[in-house]
């Protein structure tokens, strides 16, 4: 069974984008490999729904955390062997040896580049294979009961074994057509499929190496995925991922406590906080780290968001009705017994004040009685807040305040139990001398 979500939630926790400004995607950039990078992003679409999966891919990464291991080859040479081997046929070596004496000739009679360009492919092969020999040793040393142990000994083995240190020891500087063409057809006929197979393994340790680091530098923790506990998640220490340094928070929502209610001025960091425990969750059924002290979880279906909802102006849909559409999408998806974590930041803003108010308590009354699911729901309407505590016995109320320091708002960031009784709106604006500015009393 697939992890749900879709393209709203995925752009509002900014998932995606490797050259999307900071998207939590970008955050695992340096992959060396063209097939890292494609497992990095298989990754990404795909979490993972069950509980072993996950800590076994957790178990992966955590050693790559403790150790610094540097990845034996760069983009530029990763790429030549790469394609070097994935352009290779196995097939008719002979016919092979003739084209490459026949490249030979034309380089000799016509100055041809084609010949240099495939010596320097079977060179930079030789020392990348080289380097990953000992790369492989340094990994394997202690990594007994590790997930990858089989496969990491499998490589060594392959590059310990006679032909290979015959091939890989040969000098790698100008050397004549007859070492070339031995490690030519050593690469692509004899032991093709074996050194494709290596190239797999070396992809996920380059995986492996640029998420151990980014934890090991960020200081990000491995998450715990539990199996049937009556917690459904509880994270400590959390805080945005992009945001190094940021005040963190802890959370937990359980099958008693399904519904976080959280309240706040403007400006107070609901949004941030929000976004913060919906990257947390996603990226904990990655099996990735997470931004924050600690995580123990039970595995989700899925998650959905409504954070930036945006108006069509293609279908005439005012900003109103495109979020009760959302609310709408949300509310099928929990209406068939899934275990989703549900994030609502400031539901049904896009009306007036008595409709929010009602719209907010009807819809959050109804999610409560769906204790399968986690819901995180915040909003400006505190009166909605008061009215929740006296109907529903499964809600958690937080608040971010806002400290007054004179006529200045200041925001500490940190979660306080209870239903704020902010309201600063009017504080800020006229700080801002909004009103003397529209009549011209401001030089």
């Amino acid at each position: 069974m697939s992890f749900e979500t879709d393209k709203q939630t995925l752009d509002d926790l900014n998932i995606l984008g490797k050259y999307k400004n900071n998207s939590i995607y970008s955050l695992f950039g340096g992959i060396a490999t063209r097939g890292g990078e494609r497992l990095l992003e298989e990754m990404f679409l795909h979490p993972l729904t069950d509980t072993g999966e996950i800590n076994r891919r957790v178990a992966t990464f955590r050693y790559f955390k403790e150790h610094a291991f540097v990845f034996p080859g760069e983009a530029k040479a990763c790429d030549l062997v790469e394609q070097y081997l994935g352009s290779a046929s196995g097939k008719y070596w002979t016919v092979n040896y003739f084209r490459l004496l026949r490249l030979k000739g034309a380089e000799i009679i016509a100055h041809d580049r084609r010949y240099e360009a495939w010596r320097e492919q079977v060179t930079v092969t030789v020392a990348f294979f080289a380097a990953t020999r000992v790369f492989l040793g340094e990994v394997a040393a202690g990594m007994a009961g590790h997930p990858l142990e089989g496969r990491v000994k499998q490589g060594l083995e392959l590059l310990e074994s006679p032909g290979a240190v015959r091939v890989l020891s040969c000098p790698t500087g100008e050397v004549g057509i007859g070492e070339i063409l031995l490690r030519d057809r050593y690469f692509c006929h004899t032991r093709l499929l074996a050194f494709r197979e290596l190239l797999l393994l070396l992809h996920e340790l380059d995986v492996c190496i640029v998420v151990g680091r980014i934890a090991r530098e960020r200081e990000f923790c491995f998450p715990v995925a539990r199996e049937g506990d009556a917690l459904s998640i509880s994270v400590k220490g959390l805080h945005h991922p992009a945001l190094p340094g940021a005040i963190s928070n802890d959370m937990e929502i359980t099958r008693t406590r399904n519904i976080f209610f959280l309240t706040g001025a403007n400006m107070a960091g609901k949004s941030t906080l929000m976004k913060s425990f919906g990257i947390a969750v996603y990226l904990a059924h990655m099996g990735f780290p997470v931004a924050a002290r600690s995580m123990e979880f039970s595995v989700q279906d899925g998650i959905y968001t409504s954070i930036n909802v945006p108006d069509n102006i293609n279908l005439g849909y005012s900003h109103f009705y495109a979020e009760v559409l959302r609310v709408k999408k949300v509310a099928e998806e929990v209406s068939k017994s899934k275990r989703l974590v549900v994030i609502f930041d400031e539901l049904f803003k896009g009306t007036n004040v008595k409709d929010a108010y009602d719209a907010t308590l009807a819809v959050t009354a109804a999610l409560a009685k769906r204790r399968l699911c986690s819901f995180l729901v915040s909003t400006h309407i505190i009166e909605v807040g008061e009215e929740l505590e006296k109907r529903c016995d499964n809600v958690t109320f937080a608040y971010l305040p806002t400290v007054m320091r004179g006529n200045v708002p200041t925001y500490t960031y940190r979660l306080e139990s209870g239903i704020t009784g902010d309201k600063h709106g009017m504080i800020i604006i006229n700080n801002e001398r909004i009103v003397e500015i529209i009549r011209g009393q401001v030089d």
